[in-house]
């Protein structure tokens, strides 16, 4: 009952980025794989530049992050990424994540500048 339960709230879900699909970015569909320090560090830019939706860019973020075992200049994606669905009952959205995103890219592009 319990694996019954679990599978059909996955279905409800919204659909989450991972490190390795396509992104539709600046209107382009880039196929791609996140893997790297320098692959986060473009999706931040391009998250800042209004290029890449935030959300979405978070999730690549933090995929990448658990490819590379979990660093801690990129554990703040992993949180928001975690965070930004299924805590709507606590008052926390994505929409609402959107403002640590971006500060998350601007501190992750100073820090490893």
């Amino acid at each position: 009952p319990a694996r019954v339960a679990g599978q059909a709230l996955a279905a409800r879900r919204p659909a989450r980025a991972t490190a390795c699909c396509g992104v539709i970015a600046s209107g382009l569909d880039v196929m791609q794989d996140f893997e790297s320090m320098d692959d986060a560090m473009s999706v931040a830019r391009q998250v800042l530049a209004g290029e890449m939706d935030p959300n979405l860019g978070c999730g690549l973020i933090a995929g990448i992050g658990e490819k590379l075992g979990y660093p801690g200049s990129l554990s703040m994606f992993m949180l928001l990424s975690h965070e930004q669905y299924d805590h709507e009952d606590l008052g926390i959205t994505a929409k609402s994540c959107v403002p640590d995103i971006m500060e998350a890219c601007r501190e992750l592009l100073t820090t490893q500048a």
